[in-house]
């Protein structure tokens, strides 16, 4: 009877909280920069700029793992089920340039980086291969690491070098973020940018968007950035849309 009645106490009591997602991306991401030998924060940095949000529910700010951008529009999503569905949507109307994951990989020009979308939306398989792209930047320019960070985005110097001053920026912030500690995330709320909210990026204006009830629409369309023959992510002057499914 005790055995049934502690059972049953068990039973009732709330289920421990789930890493907060993002807190998956940051940990994956450190756990690269460290085995990369890359200059401590510079990924996280490249991260928070790629997929970067705040979650409503902590006001913590950290690369999103369940991102995704195709056709000038980027969406976070609360679940790694929902980010994969949107993704084989797209590829079955023939999407191809795709960007997945913490580091925003862009399945058309990374076509081998990994074995199933599964695979892809892996923070520390998005991370890893992520950090593996950056060194290859920053051997073939001659260890400078800034110049790698530009070059992850564009080998274009006009959208190089705005990209390159975001990561800096970015890079500062990160070398003082108190990373607070690991709690449940939001899944029921959807994030828009209120319109004319500035920002230029995917993820930097999420820290600027309003919380809204979830209508379980599929969220707003992003301003085009603009096309270019980019190795990574292209990206888009940022609208956003938080998606639960």
């Amino acid at each position: 009877m005790k055995r049934l009645l502690l059972s049953l106490l068990l039973l009732a009591l709330p289920t421990p909280a789930t890493a907060e997602p993002g807190r998956l991306c940051r940990g994956a991401i450190q756990a690269a920069e460290r085995a990369s030998g890359i200059p401590a924060h510079l990924l996280s940095a490249i991260g928070r700029v790629e997929s970067g949000r705040r979650d409503p529910e902590t006001g913590a700010f950290h690369p999103w793992p369940w991102t995704i951008n195709a056709e000038g529009r980027g969406q976070f999503f609360t679940t790694k089920a929902a980010a994969i569905a949107e993704v084989q949507a797209l590829q079955a109307r023939g999407v191809r340039s795709i960007d997945v994951g913490c580091m925003q990989v862009n399945l058309r020009h990374h076509p081998n980086a990994f074995a199933s979308l599964d695979e892809a939306f892996d923070p520390t398989a998005n991370a890893n291969y992520a950090a593996r792209f950056l060194t290859e930047l920053q051997a073939a320019r001659g260890g400078d690491w800034q110049r790698a960070a530009a070059a992850y985005h564009s080998q274009t110097p006009e959208f190089a070098e705005p990209y390159r001053a975001r990561v800096l920026a970015a890079w500062a912030t990160e070398q003082g973020n108190p990373h607070p500690p690991v709690a449940a995330p939001a899944t029921t709320a959807a994030t828009v940018a209120q319109p004319g909210g500035g920002g230029a990026f995917l993820s930097n204006n999420a820290d600027r968007a309003t919380t809204i009830a979830n209508t379980g629409s599929p969220g707003r369309s992003l301003d085009a950035y603009r096309g270019m023959p980019v190795p990574i992510a292209s990206r888009t002057p940022a609208r956003l849309a938080l998606i639960g499914r």
